[in-house]
């Protein structure tokens, strides 16, 4: 079993992974598998295995790898929003670890979620990867494959919030529901310094919106989607919301079973909701978890 292309990866280290031993029978089956036990180990970028010669006694092959670099120093580019130290931060990129085939691409996809939070979502990365002029160890080897890696990042100006707009509200205006919402704000002309859009703000407003159709009846109100567009300029960006109101429910009545401490007329007066009323889930909660359990609980029964 020969072994070819590996630079710091010693060959006892492939064959032994690989689970080829000189004099064992092997299956087809075997040849795909020891290829598998060397892509989990992160330190090859390509892996094939050769026919060298085939004889009455057995078979001549050949591992041949290339190894992924490792990573040298780390360099950010046109970042002159944030920091390179709070971007190195986040990314968590560790010099001499091994850089695998999709690690360069998922840390872009972090830095645009890292720029899209501040409001920068037209924001540009691209990577490039170079040779290292210099590594803590001395071991040519190690230099040769050892890249440092840098981020061209072009910023790009924050999009502001053009419009918000709604479907499927019935009930309720888009003014009522973009009132609803505090942190997505659409852009005034007199606060032109404001209302860029924060993706965690945004799930926040989301839950204020679904706090607000329950507690005006509606129980069974569902978020489904939502999407964004683009003005002609990119400077805006527009926000759609989509939702499932669902019917308006209202009390009807209020039954109890297993009540042997309170009877129901005392149960329905410490409830405090009446027959009629608009279905109101914090009022709901608070009648249940609050007003219901002290009842209970002066009485001693804690759970």
């Amino acid at each position: 079993v020969g072994i070819e292309g590996n630079v710091v990866t010693t060959d006892r280290m492939i064959r032994y992974t690989a689970s080829l031993k000189i004099g064992n029978e092997v299956n087809p089956g075997d040849f795909s598998k020891a290829v598998k036990r060397l892509w989990r180990l992160g330190m090859f970028s390509d892996i094939q295995i050769r026919l060298d010669e085939e004889t009455g006694e057995g078979i001549k092959i050949t591992i041949i790898v290339e190894e992924t670099p490792i990573l040298g120093k780390i360099f950010f580019k046109g970042n002159k929003k944030i920091k390179d130290s709070q971007l190195e931060e986040k990314l968590m990129l560790v010099s001499g670890q091994r850089l695998k085939l999709n690690t360069v691409h998922e840390k872009i996809q972090e830095l645009k979620t890292i720029y899209a939070e501040e409001g920068f979502l037209l924001v540009d990365i691209e990577s490039e990867l170079s040779q290292a002029k210099t590594v803590r160890s001395n071991d040519p080897k190690i230099l040769k494959i050892t890249k440092d890696l840098t981020f061209n990042i072009k910023e790009n100006r924050k999009v502001r919030i053009g419009t918000i707009k709604f479907d499927g509200n019935k009930s309720f205006s888009d003014w009522r529901l973009r009132r609803v919402i505090k942190n997505t704000k659409q852009q005034r002309w007199y606060l032109f310094w404001r209302s860029h859009f924060d993706t965690e703000k945004f799930e926040e407003d989301i839950e204020s919106l679904t706090a607000f159709y329950k507690n005006k009846g509606y129980r069974d109100f569902m978020f489904l989607s939502d999407s964004i567009g683009y003005s002609n300029d990119n400077k805006k960006m527009n926000v759609y919301i989509k939702i499932a109101e669902g019917e308006k429910y209202k009390f009807r009545n209020f039954t109890w079973e297993g009540n042997t401490l309170y009877d129901g007329e005392t149960l329905s007066r410490a409830l405090g909701l009446k027959n009629g009323d608009t279905y109101n889930e914090e009022d709901f909660n608070k009648a249940v978890y609050e007003r219901m359990q002290s009842l209970y609980m002066d009485r001693g029964y804690i759970y």
